[in-house]
């Protein structure tokens, strides 16, 4: 065989040997075919299968690439189902130290009487407007024992009506709204509290009684941080007082009656002074 490859011509040779190659060419790809025509084959029971039986086939039956996909997929799944997990446990969590929060911030706001206080103040100058000249003078002098100057009260058209009482307390500009709302069985007014900028402060809702006398119930919507707590906190002190002065005044008119109707005289070092200071409170609101 060597010895004809060695006699043979060099083109002869060439030509062998394309010929060889080109044979062995053909071998692969005839057995690629094949391969690719059983693959073909296979995935066409697996359909016929599925149509027979409606049935979804496995991932081994379908495709190696598939098999792997829904494996990742399924990694990927639990992966993302834990993320969320943390995430709503964190989401638990800030929601239970927010609402801790909350409760204690409303408790500290009905326990320093917040709502009645943004009440009595609602109620003490809604009609402000409607009184005579006299009357709003004697009601800035009540006023500004507490504080309050500059009293501007607006009516609101619309529904629900109540009223934009706007006040200086404390040399600080706010602006006190009220919202009547009625039902059937239920009526509560909403008020809120601005300040200069037109940022709401607080809001509460009261239900005061048939007579406005007292509150029935009370709750507190919503709050902002800042110093006008201490200006309101201070502002309820000084309604108090006022009220205990008025209480006291009119503890002593009964005294004075007494004495007057009985010609009761008691010799006391500050006896011009209480009848001094009950003349002068004589034109106060009561």
């Amino acid at each position: 065989m060597v010895e004809i490859l060695q006699s043979a011509r060099p083109g002869v040779l060439v030509a062998y040997l394309c010929l060889g190659l080109g044979l062995v060419l053909i071998l692969v790809a005839l057995r690629d075919w094949s391969v690719r025509r059983e693959q073909r084959a296979r995935r066409r029971e697996v359909l016929e299968k599925v149509m027979v039986n409606n049935a979804a086939p496995t991932a081994a039956e379908v495709d190696v690439v598939w098999g792997d996909a829904l494996k990742n997929l399924e990694l990927l799944q639990h992966q993302l189902k834990g993320d969320i997990e943390g995430l709503e446990h964190k989401l638990e969590v800030e929601r239970e130290q927010v609402q801790a929060k909350t409760d204690a911030l409303k408790n500290l706001a009905r326990q320093n009487r917040v709502p009645i206080t943004l009440y009595e103040l609602y109620e003490g100058m809604r009609h402000f407007a409607r009184k005579s000249p006299e009357a709003q003078k004697a009601d800035l002098e009540w006023h500004s024992k507490v504080g309050i100057q500059q009293i501007d009260v607006v009516e609101t058209a619309d529904v629900p009506p109540g009223h934009e009482i706007y006040f200086t307390l404390d040399e600080q500009t706010y602006l006190l709204t009220g919202a009547h709302h009625r039902y059937s069985r239920l009526s509560y007014i909403e008020l809120s509290l601005y300040d200069s900028s037109d940022s709401a402060l607080i809001t509460v809702r009261v239900r005061p009684d048939s007579v406005g006398q007292r509150l029935i119930a009370d709750a507190v919507i919503s709050m902002r941080s800042g110093p006008w707590i201490q200006t309101l906190l201070a502002c309820r002190a000084k309604m108090d007082t006022r009220h205990a002065e008025v209480s006291l005044l009119a503890d002593h008119r009964d005294v004075m009656q007494l004495k007057e109707k009985f010609s009761i005289e008691i010799d006391t070092a500050d006896d011009a002074d209480r009848e001094q200071s009950t003349n002068s409170s004589s034109t106060e609101k009561p």
